[in-house]
């Protein structure tokens, strides 16, 4: 159905249910947009009164052929714009929803596995620290570490004959245990041994560090240290370098010894005790350390002082009891 509007030779589509006559001047526009996707000129109907060539006073402003062309650009304009609305719309909300899962990903917290894995520290020195000389342990006390009964039982390691017949200093100083004149001295380890050489140190410091140890009843103080000068040394070697060591003492391998300024144990008795301990390592440990030590401090060799009571420790008790009960402690 056609209907004529405003302006001569030009009609539009019309809108069903719109009054004949076309809407009010001010809703002609809207009409044509909203009712008809475009306008195209007609010939002339010889109803104006100069026919089409004759300018009138709205052919003066606009003819119906140009009003067409510029109505239909606006048209496929808009239609253009709305396309170019209908597509980028969309695309831009997929990318604001994309971008977000992105940066909520990037923000999230490390994974549980991964928190454990943070932070956990590589490598942590098990010796203990520098202090100064001056500094006095309470009996019993070592740097940090409580002083036992003490449990000297590290891994049992296998026995050996030779290693590498090389001895190496442990490093590292101990404060001051006791309240005694002070005795220093160093831990060495006879390279290629099994087992781990700073263990072994820190047998030797718990031990003497103990108030039954040595230093009871303020006899004398210990502290470790690793350089000259010091009173003593103690030593771990192979068999076969604790007899070199030992010369002229006959150690066979078998027996730990002192000479000189150096308490030798022997790598095979440290590993594995003797049989009449009754697989107590780590008092006849205790006992090792502190015997070799007694000879040090200048010691000698005494008996079982009567059956069923503690051996002294300075009663050679690798070789037998004699009827006393086992013993690590001068001041037991």
């Amino acid at each position: 159905m056609l209907r004529r509007v405003a302006g001569p030779g030009c009609l539009r589509t019309g809108i069903r249910g719109t009054p004949a006559g076309g809407p009010p001047d001010g809703d002609r526009r809207r009409a044509a947009f909203d009712g008809a996707d475009y306008a195209f000129p007609l010939m002339s109907t010889g109803e104006g009164k100069h026919g089409d060539d004759t300018p009138t006073e709205s052919a003066t402003a606009s003819s119906p052929a140009k009003t067409g062309r510029r109505t239909g650009r606006r048209t496929t304009a808009r239609r253009v714009r709305r396309l170019i609305l209908l597509i980028t719309v969309p695309l831009a909300l997929l990318w604001v929803v994309d971008t977000a899962g992105n940066l909520r990903q990037q923000e999230a917290p490390p994974t549980e596995a991964a928190q454990e894995g943070a932070g956990q520290p590589l490598v942590t020195p098990t010796g203990p620290p520098d202090a100064p000389e001056e500094r006095r342990a309470r009996p019993g006390e070592s740097h940090g570490v409580s002083v036992p009964p003490p449990d000297v039982g590290f891994a049992r390691e296998t026995e050996v004959w030779s290693a590498d017949r090389t001895l190496t200093v442990i490093p590292g100083r101990s404060r001051v245990y006791g309240e005694g004149p002070v005795r220093r001295y160093l831990v060495e380890v006879e390279e290629g041994l099994p087992g781990f050489p700073r263990a072994f140190a820190e047998a030797v410091e718990r031990t003497l560090g103990d108030e039954r140890s040595w230093g009871g009843e303020g006899a004398l103080s210990f502290q470790r240290v690793d350089e000259e000068p010091v009173d003593f040394r103690v030593t771990l070697a192979s068999p076969e370098l604790t007899d070199e060591l030992c010369a002229p003492l006959l150690t066979n391998g078998e027996v730990s010894c002192f000479n000189g300024t150096r308490s030798v144990i022997n790598q095979n008795r440290w590993v594995s005790g003797v049989p009449h301990f009754d697989g107590d390592l780590e008092t006849y440990r205790v006992y090792v350390i502190n015997h070799e030590v007694g000879h040090a401090l200048g010691f000698g060799h005494v008996n079982c002082p009567g059956p069923g009571e503690l051996a002294p420790v300075m009663q050679q008790q690798t070789y037998g009891l004699q009827g006393c009960e086992p013993n690590g402690w001068p001041f037991p």
